[in-house]
Protein backbone atom coordinates (compact mmCIF):
# COMPACT_ATOMS: atom_id res chain seq x y z
CA UNK A 1 0.00 0.00 0.00
CA UNK A 2 1.20 3.45 -1.13
CA UNK A 3 -0.04 6.36 0.84
CA UNK A 4 -0.80 9.78 0.02
CA UNK A 5 -1.30 12.71 2.06
CA UNK A 6 -1.90 16.32 1.82
CA UNK A 7 -0.92 18.53 4.67
CA UNK A 8 -2.70 21.86 4.93
CA UNK A 9 -2.84 24.32 7.67
CA UNK A 10 -6.89 22.70 8.11
CA UNK A 11 -6.79 19.40 7.58
CA UNK A 12 -4.52 16.17 7.03
CA UNK A 13 -6.29 14.18 4.21
CA UNK A 14 -4.41 11.09 3.83
CA UNK A 15 -5.88 7.85 0.97
CA UNK A 16 -3.91 4.58 0.81
CA UNK A 17 -3.88 3.00 -2.36
CA UNK A 18 -3.78 -0.93 -2.60
CA UNK A 19 -2.45 -2.97 -5.28
CA UNK A 20 -5.88 -4.17 -6.23
CA UNK A 21 -7.05 -0.54 -7.13
CA UNK A 22 -8.99 -0.49 -3.02
CA UNK A 23 -8.89 3.33 -1.81
CA UNK A 24 -8.72 4.01 2.37
CA UNK A 25 -8.65 7.41 3.81
CA UNK A 26 -8.36 8.86 6.78
CA UNK A 27 -8.56 12.49 8.16
CA UNK A 28 -7.38 14.28 10.87
CA UNK A 29 -7.10 18.18 12.32
CA UNK A 30 -3.62 19.30 12.75
CA UNK A 31 -4.44 21.81 15.09
CA UNK A 32 -1.48 21.57 17.69
CA UNK A 33 0.87 19.25 16.50
CA UNK A 34 1.23 18.78 13.11
CA UNK A 35 3.49 15.06 14.30
CA UNK A 36 0.68 13.49 16.34
CA UNK A 37 -2.24 14.25 13.76
CA UNK A 38 -0.35 12.97 10.91
CA UNK A 39 0.82 9.56 12.70
CA UNK A 40 -2.53 8.98 13.70
CA UNK A 41 -3.76 9.13 9.94
CA UNK A 42 -1.51 6.84 8.97
CA UNK A 43 -1.83 4.39 11.68
CA UNK A 44 -5.60 4.46 11.21
CA UNK A 45 -4.87 3.51 7.30
CA UNK A 46 -2.28 0.90 8.57
CA UNK A 47 -4.48 -0.76 11.02
CA UNK A 48 -7.23 -1.17 8.55
CA UNK A 49 -5.86 -3.33 6.31
CA UNK A 50 -3.26 -6.25 6.24
CA UNK A 51 -1.07 -4.82 3.67
CA UNK A 52 2.36 -3.59 4.22
CA UNK A 53 2.96 0.13 3.65
CA UNK A 54 5.72 0.48 1.13
CA UNK A 55 6.03 4.41 1.21
CA UNK A 56 4.35 7.56 2.15
CA UNK A 57 4.02 10.72 -0.38
CA UNK A 58 3.06 14.10 0.91
CA UNK A 59 1.60 17.40 -0.60
CA UNK A 60 2.51 20.26 0.97
CA UNK A 61 1.01 22.80 -1.71
CA UNK A 62 -0.63 24.79 0.88
CA UNK A 63 1.55 24.62 3.69
CA UNK A 64 4.36 25.99 2.34
CA UNK A 65 5.00 29.56 3.39
CA UNK A 66 7.32 32.31 2.89
CA UNK A 67 9.28 33.57 5.99
CA UNK A 68 8.43 37.59 5.94
CA UNK A 69 11.08 38.57 7.82
CA UNK A 70 13.93 36.56 5.72
CA UNK A 71 16.76 39.04 4.78
CA UNK A 72 17.56 38.06 1.50
CA UNK A 73 20.96 39.32 -0.53
CA UNK A 74 21.32 38.85 -3.97
CA UNK A 75 24.81 38.56 -5.15
CA UNK A 76 25.16 39.10 -9.11
CA UNK A 77 28.27 37.86 -10.70
CA UNK A 78 28.41 39.79 -13.98
CA UNK A 79 31.61 41.01 -15.99
CA UNK A 80 30.11 44.58 -15.29
CA UNK A 81 27.17 46.09 -13.61
CA UNK A 82 24.22 46.97 -15.68
CA UNK A 83 23.84 50.84 -16.99
CA UNK A 84 20.16 50.58 -16.26
CA UNK A 85 18.24 49.05 -13.49
CA UNK A 86 17.26 46.01 -13.77
CA UNK A 87 13.31 44.57 -13.61
CA UNK A 88 13.85 42.04 -11.21
CA UNK A 89 11.27 39.12 -11.33
CA UNK A 90 11.13 38.97 -7.25
CA UNK A 91 9.75 42.72 -6.89
CA UNK A 92 6.36 41.99 -8.56
CA UNK A 93 5.94 38.97 -5.44
CA UNK A 94 6.87 41.70 -3.00
CA UNK A 95 9.98 39.59 -1.68
CA UNK A 96 12.15 42.62 0.25
CA UNK A 97 15.69 41.55 -1.64
CA UNK A 98 19.00 43.85 -1.24
CA UNK A 99 21.36 43.23 -4.40
CA UNK A 100 24.64 43.20 -5.11
CA UNK A 101 27.39 43.23 -7.86
CA UNK A 102 30.77 41.64 -8.15
CA UNK A 103 32.87 41.15 -11.19
CA UNK A 104 32.57 37.69 -12.73
CA UNK A 105 30.75 35.27 -15.38
CA UNK A 106 31.47 33.00 -17.99
CA UNK A 107 30.45 33.26 -21.65
CA UNK A 108 28.29 30.58 -23.29
CA UNK A 109 31.17 28.66 -24.05
CA UNK A 110 32.03 28.25 -20.46
CA UNK A 111 35.09 30.21 -20.74
CA UNK A 112 35.92 32.75 -18.02
CA UNK A 113 34.80 36.46 -19.02
CA UNK A 114 36.75 38.43 -16.65
CA UNK A 115 38.43 36.77 -12.95
CA UNK A 116 35.66 36.35 -9.75
CA UNK A 117 36.50 39.95 -7.72
CA UNK A 118 37.05 37.73 -4.74
CA UNK A 119 37.69 40.97 -2.57
CA UNK A 120 34.51 42.63 -3.62
CA UNK A 121 32.74 39.56 -1.82
CA UNK A 122 35.12 39.80 1.15
CA UNK A 123 34.01 43.23 1.13
CA UNK A 124 30.09 42.93 0.70
CA UNK A 125 30.83 39.88 3.86
CA UNK A 126 31.52 42.35 6.34
CA UNK A 127 27.84 44.33 6.16
CA UNK A 128 25.76 40.97 5.42
CA UNK A 129 23.51 40.39 8.58
CA UNK A 130 23.62 37.73 10.29
CA UNK A 131 21.80 34.90 9.69
CA UNK A 132 21.10 36.33 6.08
CA UNK A 133 19.66 33.97 3.13
CA UNK A 134 22.59 34.51 -0.21
CA UNK A 135 21.80 33.88 -3.51
CA UNK A 136 24.37 33.58 -5.88
CA UNK A 137 24.05 33.90 -9.37
CA UNK A 138 26.74 33.93 -12.13
CA UNK A 139 26.91 34.82 -15.84
CA UNK A 140 27.13 31.46 -17.86
CA UNK A 141 26.54 29.15 -14.63
CA UNK A 142 24.31 26.91 -16.54
CA UNK A 143 27.46 26.26 -19.07
CA UNK A 144 30.11 26.59 -15.81
CA UNK A 145 29.14 27.16 -12.41
CA UNK A 146 32.94 27.51 -10.96
CA UNK A 147 32.27 31.32 -9.88
CA UNK A 148 28.77 30.65 -8.13
CA UNK A 149 30.79 27.73 -6.66
CA UNK A 150 33.66 29.46 -5.34
CA UNK A 151 31.86 32.87 -4.85
CA UNK A 152 29.53 30.94 -1.91
CA UNK A 153 32.84 29.09 -0.71
CA UNK A 154 34.01 32.60 0.11
CA UNK A 155 30.85 34.33 1.84
CA UNK A 156 30.20 31.18 3.77
CA UNK A 157 33.94 31.23 5.28
CA UNK A 158 33.62 35.17 5.71
CA UNK A 159 29.74 36.05 6.65
CA UNK A 160 27.39 33.75 9.63
CA UNK A 161 24.60 33.58 6.98
CA UNK A 162 21.19 31.27 6.99
CA UNK A 163 21.80 29.75 3.66
CA UNK A 164 23.55 30.27 0.69
CA UNK A 165 21.65 29.51 -2.67
CA UNK A 166 24.09 29.14 -5.81
CA UNK A 167 20.90 29.54 -8.75
CA UNK A 168 22.40 27.17 -11.04
CA UNK A 169 20.89 24.63 -9.11
CA UNK A 170 17.43 25.60 -11.15
CA UNK A 171 17.80 25.14 -14.73
CA UNK A 172 17.13 28.09 -17.05
CA UNK A 173 18.61 30.15 -19.44
CA UNK A 174 17.69 33.38 -17.98
CA UNK A 175 19.86 34.68 -15.12
CA UNK A 176 17.00 36.70 -13.71
CA UNK A 177 14.91 33.71 -13.96
CA UNK A 178 17.40 31.30 -12.14
CA UNK A 179 18.01 34.61 -9.34
CA UNK A 180 14.28 34.51 -9.02
CA UNK A 181 13.48 31.02 -8.33
CA UNK A 182 16.44 30.71 -6.22
CA UNK A 183 15.49 33.75 -3.73
CA UNK A 184 11.58 31.92 -3.83
CA UNK A 185 13.36 29.08 -2.69
CA UNK A 186 15.42 30.76 0.03
CA UNK A 187 12.21 32.42 1.39
CA UNK A 188 10.51 28.88 2.37
CA UNK A 189 13.42 27.22 3.79
CA UNK A 190 12.87 27.69 7.29
CA UNK A 191 9.30 26.10 6.92
CA UNK A 192 9.84 23.77 4.67
CA UNK A 193 12.45 22.42 7.17
CA UNK A 194 10.30 22.31 9.98
CA UNK A 195 7.72 20.46 7.65
CA UNK A 196 9.95 18.13 6.84
CA UNK A 197 11.14 16.83 10.30
CA UNK A 198 7.79 16.99 11.67
CA UNK A 199 7.04 14.48 8.57
CA UNK A 200 9.68 12.44 8.66
CA UNK A 201 9.15 11.99 12.48
CA UNK A 202 5.31 11.19 11.76
CA UNK A 203 6.21 8.15 9.28
CA UNK A 204 8.65 6.75 11.95
CA UNK A 205 6.02 7.03 14.44
CA UNK A 206 2.51 6.20 12.38
CA UNK A 207 4.43 3.94 9.91
CA UNK A 208 7.72 2.62 10.49
CA UNK A 209 10.86 3.60 10.40
CA UNK A 210 11.77 1.24 7.46
CA UNK A 211 8.98 2.68 5.74
CA UNK A 212 9.74 5.73 2.79
CA UNK A 213 8.81 9.23 3.18
CA UNK A 214 8.40 11.44 -0.36
CA UNK A 215 7.34 14.76 -1.36
CA UNK A 216 4.92 15.94 -4.40
CA UNK A 217 6.61 17.90 -6.67
CA UNK A 218 5.12 20.76 -9.73
CA UNK A 219 5.87 18.04 -12.67
CA UNK A 220 3.86 14.60 -10.86
CA UNK A 221 6.40 13.27 -9.91
CA UNK A 222 8.47 12.80 -6.35
CA UNK A 223 11.65 13.03 -4.40
CA UNK A 224 12.40 11.82 -0.85
CA UNK A 225 11.42 13.89 2.01
CA UNK A 226 15.00 14.86 2.60
CA UNK A 227 14.76 17.08 -0.32
CA UNK A 228 12.18 19.19 0.79
CA UNK A 229 14.57 21.41 3.29
CA UNK A 230 16.57 21.93 0.15
CA UNK A 231 14.28 22.82 -2.86
CA UNK A 232 11.07 23.12 -1.89
CA UNK A 233 10.18 25.41 -5.09
CA UNK A 234 9.63 22.33 -6.60
CA UNK A 235 6.75 21.43 -4.57
CA UNK A 236 5.17 24.68 -4.16
CA UNK A 237 2.53 23.71 -6.74
CA UNK A 238 2.24 20.17 -6.58
CA UNK A 239 -1.01 20.09 -5.76
CA UNK A 240 -2.14 20.87 -9.50
CA UNK A 241 -0.16 18.29 -11.18
CA UNK A 242 -1.25 15.86 -7.98
CA UNK A 243 -5.31 16.05 -9.02
CA UNK A 244 -5.04 15.70 -12.31
CA UNK A 245 -2.88 11.93 -11.33
CA UNK A 246 -5.60 11.50 -8.54
CA UNK A 247 -8.51 11.94 -11.46
CA UNK A 248 -6.70 9.66 -13.91
CA UNK A 249 -6.05 6.64 -11.00
CA UNK A 250 -9.70 7.70 -10.29
CA UNK A 251 -10.94 6.82 -13.94
CA UNK A 252 -7.85 3.69 -14.29
CA UNK A 253 -6.41 5.99 -17.51
CA UNK A 254 -2.71 6.21 -18.15
CA UNK A 255 -3.09 8.00 -21.67
CA UNK A 256 -5.21 10.70 -23.14
CA UNK A 257 -7.13 14.19 -21.86
CA UNK A 258 -8.12 14.18 -18.39
CA UNK A 259 -10.10 16.57 -17.34
CA UNK A 260 -11.18 17.15 -13.47
CA UNK A 261 -14.02 19.39 -12.48
CA UNK A 262 -13.66 20.59 -9.05
CA UNK A 263 -15.40 23.75 -6.69
CA UNK A 264 -13.65 26.74 -8.23
CA UNK A 265 -12.13 25.10 -11.25
CA UNK A 266 -12.25 22.82 -14.27
CA UNK A 267 -8.76 21.45 -15.18
CA UNK A 268 -7.48 19.65 -18.44
CA UNK A 269 -4.23 17.89 -18.74
CA UNK A 270 -2.69 15.43 -20.91
CA UNK A 271 -1.44 11.99 -19.90
CA UNK A 272 1.21 10.23 -21.82
CA UNK A 273 1.84 6.96 -20.43
CA UNK A 274 0.70 7.13 -17.17
CA UNK A 275 2.50 10.57 -16.85
CA UNK A 276 0.82 14.46 -17.21
CA UNK A 277 2.73 15.89 -19.93
CA UNK A 278 5.36 18.64 -18.82
CA UNK A 279 6.79 21.98 -19.72
CA UNK A 280 10.54 22.72 -18.50
CA UNK A 281 9.47 26.31 -16.71
CA UNK A 282 6.57 26.90 -14.41
CA UNK A 283 4.60 30.31 -14.69
CA UNK A 284 3.14 31.50 -11.71
CA UNK A 285 -0.53 33.29 -11.40
CA UNK A 286 1.02 36.79 -12.42
CA UNK A 287 3.00 35.08 -15.15
CA UNK A 288 6.18 34.93 -14.04
CA UNK A 289 8.61 32.35 -15.03
CA UNK A 290 10.24 30.15 -12.30
CA UNK A 291 12.55 27.55 -12.95
CA UNK A 292 11.02 24.54 -12.32
CA UNK A 293 9.61 21.60 -14.59
CA UNK A 294 5.28 21.45 -14.28
CA UNK A 295 2.62 19.67 -15.23
CA UNK A 296 1.06 20.88 -18.15
CA UNK A 297 -2.49 21.31 -16.69
CA UNK A 298 -4.52 24.60 -17.73
CA UNK A 299 -7.83 25.92 -17.11
CA UNK A 300 -10.17 24.46 -19.53
CA UNK A 301 -11.97 25.96 -22.61
CA UNK A 302 -14.56 25.84 -25.08
CA UNK A 303 -11.60 25.81 -27.58
CA UNK A 304 -9.63 23.44 -25.75
CA UNK A 305 -12.42 20.39 -26.20
CA UNK A 306 -12.47 20.80 -29.56
CA UNK A 307 -9.48 19.52 -32.39
CA UNK A 308 -9.19 16.18 -30.44
CA UNK A 309 -10.85 12.51 -32.53
CA UNK A 310 -10.71 11.14 -29.16
CA UNK A 311 -12.94 12.48 -25.90
CA UNK A 312 -11.46 13.39 -22.68
CA UNK A 313 -12.43 11.77 -19.77
CA UNK A 314 -14.19 13.83 -17.18
CA UNK A 315 -13.80 13.02 -13.11
CA UNK A 316 -16.72 15.02 -11.16
CA UNK A 317 -15.59 16.38 -7.60
CA UNK A 318 -18.69 15.83 -5.46
CA UNK A 319 -19.64 19.60 -5.88
CA UNK A 320 -18.58 20.81 -8.69
CA UNK A 321 -21.79 20.19 -10.81
CA UNK A 322 -22.13 23.70 -11.83
CA UNK A 323 -18.87 24.37 -12.88
CA UNK A 324 -18.92 21.47 -15.44
CA UNK A 325 -22.63 22.43 -16.37
CA UNK A 326 -21.13 25.86 -17.68
CA UNK A 327 -19.21 23.88 -20.71
CA UNK A 328 -22.07 21.26 -21.25
CA UNK A 329 -20.05 18.15 -20.19
CA UNK A 330 -21.72 14.65 -18.41
CA UNK A 331 -19.04 13.13 -15.79
CA UNK A 332 -17.38 9.64 -16.64
CA UNK A 333 -16.71 9.34 -12.93
CA UNK A 334 -18.22 10.82 -10.45
CA UNK A 335 -16.00 10.84 -6.90
CA UNK A 336 -15.65 12.78 -3.54
CA UNK A 337 -12.11 11.37 -2.85
CA UNK A 338 -9.29 14.22 -2.13
CA UNK A 339 -7.52 13.69 -5.74
CA UNK A 340 -4.85 15.59 -4.49
CA UNK A 341 -4.21 12.94 -1.95
CA UNK A 342 -4.44 10.30 -4.32
CA UNK A 343 -2.62 11.79 -6.42
CA UNK A 344 0.45 11.69 -4.21
CA UNK A 345 0.00 8.52 -3.37
CA UNK A 346 0.54 7.39 -6.89
CA UNK A 347 3.29 9.59 -7.90
CA UNK A 348 6.42 8.45 -9.50
CA UNK A 349 9.62 8.76 -8.01
CA UNK A 350 11.05 11.11 -10.50
CA UNK A 351 14.49 12.75 -11.36
CA UNK A 352 14.96 15.45 -13.68
CA UNK A 353 18.75 15.75 -15.33
CA UNK A 354 19.61 19.00 -17.03
CA UNK A 355 22.93 19.83 -18.31
CA UNK A 356 24.28 22.06 -20.91
CA UNK A 357 27.47 20.55 -23.19
CA UNK A 358 29.49 21.33 -25.96
CA UNK A 359 29.23 18.60 -28.97
CA UNK A 360 30.68 18.58 -32.44
CA UNK A 361 29.35 15.35 -33.42
CA UNK A 362 26.50 12.76 -33.50
CA UNK A 363 28.75 10.41 -30.72
CA UNK A 364 28.84 13.57 -28.54
CA UNK A 365 25.26 13.93 -28.54
CA UNK A 366 25.02 10.53 -27.48
CA UNK A 367 27.20 10.35 -25.10
CA UNK A 368 25.69 13.53 -23.43
CA UNK A 369 22.37 11.64 -23.38
CA UNK A 370 23.68 8.41 -22.20
CA UNK A 371 25.27 10.25 -19.40
CA UNK A 372 22.15 12.05 -18.52
CA UNK A 373 20.58 8.38 -17.99
CA UNK A 374 22.74 7.22 -16.27
CA UNK A 375 23.02 10.30 -13.57
CA UNK A 376 19.08 9.49 -13.34
CA UNK A 377 19.12 5.91 -13.02
CA UNK A 378 21.79 6.24 -9.95
CA UNK A 379 19.66 8.73 -7.98
CA UNK A 380 16.42 6.70 -8.01
CA UNK A 381 18.22 3.60 -7.41
CA UNK A 382 19.70 5.82 -4.43
CA UNK A 383 16.01 6.44 -3.13
CA UNK A 384 15.55 2.96 -2.89
CA UNK A 385 14.15 2.21 -6.80
CA UNK A 386 14.51 -1.55 -8.08
CA UNK A 387 17.00 -1.28 -11.04
CA UNK A 388 14.73 -3.16 -12.87
CA UNK A 389 11.55 -0.59 -11.87
CA UNK A 390 13.56 2.48 -13.25
CA UNK A 391 12.54 3.64 -16.99
CA UNK A 392 13.48 6.91 -18.68
CA UNK A 393 10.54 8.64 -19.95
CA UNK A 394 12.05 11.47 -21.98
CA UNK A 395 15.38 11.76 -23.11
CA UNK A 396 16.38 14.52 -25.53
CA UNK A 397 18.29 17.64 -26.84
CA UNK A 398 17.01 21.31 -27.08
CA UNK A 399 18.95 24.01 -28.19
CA UNK A 400 20.10 26.92 -25.80
CA UNK A 401 19.49 30.73 -26.64
CA UNK A 402 22.61 31.81 -26.35
CA UNK A 403 23.61 31.35 -29.92
CA UNK A 404 26.46 28.77 -30.10
CA UNK A 405 25.56 26.02 -32.61
CA UNK A 406 27.58 23.39 -30.57
CA UNK A 407 26.20 23.94 -26.93
CA UNK A 408 23.00 22.00 -26.21
CA UNK A 409 21.21 20.79 -23.67
CA UNK A 410 20.41 17.84 -22.62
CA UNK A 411 17.34 16.58 -20.50
CA UNK A 412 16.55 13.60 -19.11
CA UNK A 413 13.98 12.11 -16.87
CA UNK A 414 14.17 9.20 -15.42
CA UNK A 415 11.19 7.71 -13.24
CA UNK A 416 10.58 4.26 -10.86
CA UNK A 417 7.78 2.14 -11.24
CA UNK A 418 5.25 2.26 -7.75
CA UNK A 419 3.50 -1.09 -6.59
CA UNK A 420 0.47 0.85 -7.69
CA UNK A 421 1.32 0.58 -11.02
CA UNK A 422 -1.84 1.20 -12.73
CA UNK A 423 -5.89 1.30 -11.38
CA UNK A 424 -8.49 -0.99 -12.88
CA UNK A 425 -10.72 1.68 -13.84
CA UNK A 426 -13.93 -0.66 -12.77
CA UNK A 427 -12.45 -1.00 -9.01
CA UNK A 428 -11.82 2.64 -8.52
CA UNK A 429 -15.19 3.55 -10.17
CA UNK A 430 -16.74 1.09 -7.82
CA UNK A 431 -15.27 2.66 -4.81
CA UNK A 432 -15.38 6.47 -5.97
CA UNK A 433 -19.44 5.56 -5.10
CA UNK A 434 -18.79 3.82 -2.33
Amino acid sequence: MRIGVRVTPDEISAVGVHEDGHFARARRSPHGDLTSAVADALRSLRSDQDEPVSSVVFDVSRALVRDADAGVVSVLIEPRAPREPRRHLWSSEHIPVDVAHVGGGHNALGHELVPLDEQALRRLAEHIAPGAHLVVSAAGSPVNAEHERRAAEVLRSAAAVGSITESSAFYSDSLLVREFTAILNAVMLARAEQLAASLEDAVAQGAGEEVRAFVATNEGGCTPLSRLPITPVHSMRADVAGEMLGGAAVAGRTSGRIIVARRGAVRIGEFVDGLPSVVSRTSLPGGISLASSFARVVPLTDLLLSGSAEPPVTVLVEGAERELAEFGLAPAIGTDEDLVAVGAAVAPASYWHNRVARVVSAEDIDRALADGEAIARANLVAWGAHPSGVRITEARVLATTYGEAQMIRARVRGVAETQVASLPAARALEESRA
